[in-house]
């Protein structure tokens, strides 16, 4: 074999090292991507489910952005926002945790459930109690008889930043 040979195969070998190098690595990027996901989505699921299983009365009261109003008293209530082990909450987060509950309430009055905010992921605006009309002044906090409730998980992890959004309609009739 010339010299000319063996420079070309030991190029035509780097050469396929580092394409399986590089594909090696992409699958591990997808891989942690899909382990953080599987993550989001177990947290926003468990949320759901405890959600589901309060008494229908208190589970607005109990998952809102106002501690005030929890029923077992101030600050007594899981509230809006929750951790997810092994996430980490985006820089620009101001409470610091990933997730957050997101019910259909004004800007600024998280302890307030009205039927006429406009939230399309929601389906809103929608009438929550019942009574054949959509409200927009009625407070509906503790008449309601449809309780519309996104989860939403927003994150920054090692495969980079991500979102699992999570909506359901529970029904008290």
């Amino acid at each position: 074999m010339s010299l000319l040979e063996i420079t070309i195969a030991v190029a035509l070998l780097v050469t396929g090292l580092l394409s399986f190098m590089q594909a090696m690595m992409m699958l591990e990027r997808s891989h942690a991507r899909a382990r953080e996901v599987g993550r989001a989505t177990q947290a926003a699921r468990r949320v759901v489910e405890a959600i589901q299983a309060e008494a229908f009365a208190e589970a607005f009261r109990r998952y809102n952005g106002d501690a005030a109003d929890d029923p077992g008293g101030a600050g007594s209530a899981p509230g809006k926002n929750f951790a997810v082990p092994g996430l980490s909450a985006r820089a620009n987060d101001p409470d610091g945790f990933p997730g957050e509950v997101i019910f259909p309430s004004p800007a600024g009055q998280p302890s307030v459930l009205r039927e006429n905010v406009v939230d399309t992921q929601l389906g809103m605006p929608r009438d929550l109690d019942g009574d054949g009309l959509v409200s927009a002044v009625t407070d509906c906090a503790t008449t309601y008889r449809l309780l519309p409730v996104r989860v939403r998980v927003d994150w920054v992890g090692p495969s980079g930043p991500g979102t699992v959004s999570m909506r359901t309609m529970i029904g008290n009739f």
